[in-house]
């Protein structure tokens, strides 16, 4: 898939005009346009915004081998998937506790619109914390046997 045709998907997938995605990157209505019009592309920092805002990989907004289903208008139903599960989250570098780095394993208690509520087990206690959507940058599911 293009990726003027994937941005055309984000866009609607999250309900926004191309004016108001133009204003989330600081471009034009009119160059959102030429990108979903596969007229021009976006330039790397652009880009790099784009997928940050899109909560994609940078990977997965310019490679024309990966599809990105955007019928479901509902992130919701992704994300509710993981209450309850044990996963480890990749935090923007924005995020900052000591408590909580890459690699530490964390149970989703709870998500809402602009939150996650994680549980940390530690050696004496579990802990709560509330991590903001936006400092997500991934997360990796972890199996249970």
């Amino acid at each position: 898939m293009a990726i003027g045709k994937k941005i055309v998907n984000l866009r609607k997938k999250n309900n926004l005009s191309q004016e108001k995605l133009a204003e989330k990157i600081g471009v034009s209505r009119q160059t959102v346009s030429s990108w979903e019009g596969d007229i021009t592309s976006p330039d790397l920092q652009q880009a790099s915004l784009l997928a940050k805002y899109f909560h994609i990989s940078l990977d997965e907004l310019v490679d024309n081998q990966i599809e990105i289903s955007c019928k479901d208008n509902s992130k919701d139903s992704l994300l509710q998937d993981l209450i309850g599960k044990k996963c480890y989250l990749t935090l923007s570098d924005d995020f900052f506790d000591l408590n909580l780095k890459d690699n530490t394993l964390v149970k989703v208690v709870r998500i809402q619109d602009d939150f996650m509520k994680v549980e940390i087990d530690s050696k004496k206690e579990k802990r709560h914390k509330l991590i903001d959507m936006d400092l997500i940058l991934s997360i990796k599911v972890v199996e249970e046997e």
